[in-house]
């Protein structure tokens, strides 16, 4: 399995978990189904943060990197390989590649 599979399925579990929320499938857009709302959005970055030691300043979010279980685990993976944890210097991850970086 690899990694980014494997945190996938790991956030799938934190999900079910922690959020009690059952996602359909990892390519589902959880805010466009309701299955995420903005309450539910910043429960999962707390759990995000702790789950997996890292650490997401808001100039780092954008929202189209936490649309499916899926993007979510590319974001989570880049900021592992990227160092992860609480960093000095906020920097922006893009893990869904669809727009440059500033």
């Amino acid at each position: 399995m690899t990694d980014a599979r494997e945190i996938e399925v790991k956030i799938g579990q934190l999900f079910a978990e922690r959020l009690q929320i059952e996602v359909p499938a990892a390519d589902v857009d959880l805010f466009a189904t309701g299955v995420v709302d903005s309450l539910m959005f910043v429960k999962l970055l707390a759990a995000l943060e702790e789950q997996f030691s890292i650490h997401v300043s808001f100039e780092e979010l954008e929202i189209d990197d936490f649309r499916t279980l899926r993007q979510i685990a590319s974001f989570v993976a880049a900021k592992r390989t990227g160092g992860g944890g609480v960093s000095s210097a906020p920097r922006r991850v893009r893990a869904s590649g669809s727009h440059p970086a500033p």
